[in-house]
Formats: C-alpha cells, structure tokens, sequence
C-alpha cells in the first residue's frame, strides 16, 4: 500500500516589523526642550533640543506614511511639543533683547571728549545733548596736578591727570538721571596746598559742589 507524499508546509509570512525611534526621540527631545524653554539662561540648552525634536517629529510623520513606522500620535506629539518649546525660546529672545536694550539706553552716555581749559576762561560750555535727555556737566578745577575720576550709574567712568590751574570739565546724557560722582586728587598733596573744586550741574542746575586740597569729591543721588 503506497501513500501519497505530504507536500511541505510553507511557513506563515512574518510581518514586517515597524520602527518607531524617531518618533519617540522627537517626543523626549520635545518634551525635555518644553520644559527647559520655560527656565531663563538654562533655557538656552533648549533651542537645539526642541529645533531636533521638531525635525525627528516630521521625519518620523513621514515614515509612517510610507509604512515604515506605527507611531504617528508619538510623531505628532513631538512636533507639537517641541515646535510650542521652540515658541517660548523666540518670545524668552526678545523679551531679553527689549531688556537689554532698554539698560543700554538708560546708561549714562559721554557726548563729547573732556575739555580741559585754563581755569580763568570762563565756564566750559556744555556739549549738546539730545532731545528730551538730561545734561549732566562734570567739572574740576585744579589748584596743583591732580587725578581726576568719574563713574555714572552702572557706566564705568574715565581717569585724566589735569595740570594745576586748569578747568576740566565732561558732558553726560542721560535719559534718567544715575547715581554720579567726580573726584579730584592731588597727585602731591600738601598741608598748606590751595583747594580743588569739583562740581555737578544737571539740567544747569548746581546739584553738588565741593573744595579740598587733597580730595575734591562731588555725588549726585536723582
């Protein structure tokens, strides 16, 4: 008695198995970004972060649209996240830009080099400022070579040594009034040595004046 062959059994076709790393990458990478975009000066770490996340979000988008992945609500996610993360970082960029450049423009600013001039000639005439800014006038009359200093708000100041018998003088605008002083120092003091005067003028208005022979110092507090 014979039998018949049995034909061989093919085995069942194996699906293809999808990959999904971009897609969760865009998410973390988004998600890591959205939360640091919301801390100042860490925020910056993530431009890069959610700049990746958008990029691995679309990428991934596309491969499930060619069948090449199953995890397009993770890609769509990440795009989101990570392009709403990207939103804070431009906003958090000009808001630190506007402030800035407010501070700058705040600061005080010479208007023209210093002016030094025989003492008896009269008052130095004040450089012109702009529209709507306040001037304030730095002056120094030395009786005996001096170091002359001044510093305005957070402005860093200027050093000159002035010979004796000389009027020194600096222009500053300001579009509000800072915290200033100007000192005058003698280089070689002595006892019975004449004064140094200093004084600030603020809108042609004396504010604060004073005489020494060893350290002239005048302030102003707006």
């Amino acid at each position: 008695m014979s039998y018949a062959p049995i034909p061989p059994v093919s085995p069942a076709p194996v699906a293809p198995q999808r990959k999904n790393g971009l897609g969760v990458a865009g998410f973390v990478l988004g998600l890591i970004g959205l939360v640091f975009a919301f801390i100042p000066v860490i925020g910056l770490i993530a431009w890069p972060l959610t700049i990746l996340g958008v990029i691995f979000g679309v990428v991934g988008i596309v491969r499930v649209n060619k069948g090449e992945a199953d995890n397009k609500g993770m890609a769509i996610t990440a795009v989101v996240l990570s392009a709403i993360g990207l939103v804070i970082c431009v906003v958090w960029t000009v808001v630190v830009g506007a402030a800035v450049k407010d501070v700058a423009d705040g600061l005080p600013k010479t208007v023209a080099p210093a002016v030094v001039q025989d003492a008896g000639a009269g008052a130095p005439t004040p450089a012109a400022v702009s529209p709507g800014e306040h001037a304030v006038v730095l002056e120094v009359t030395t009786a005996s070579k001096s170091n002359v200093d001044w510093n305005s708000g957070l402005a860093q100041g200027a050093q000159a040594v002035v010979p004796g018998g000389k009027t020194w003088s600096q222009t500053l605008s300001m579009s509000d009034p800072n915290f200033t002083t100007v000192t005058a120092t003698a280089v070689d003091p002595q006892l019975d040595g004449k004064d140094n005067t200093c004084k600030i003028t603020v809108d042609g208005k004396v504010v604060s004046e004073n005489s020494n022979a060893f350290g002239a110092v005048c302030t102003y507090q707006p």
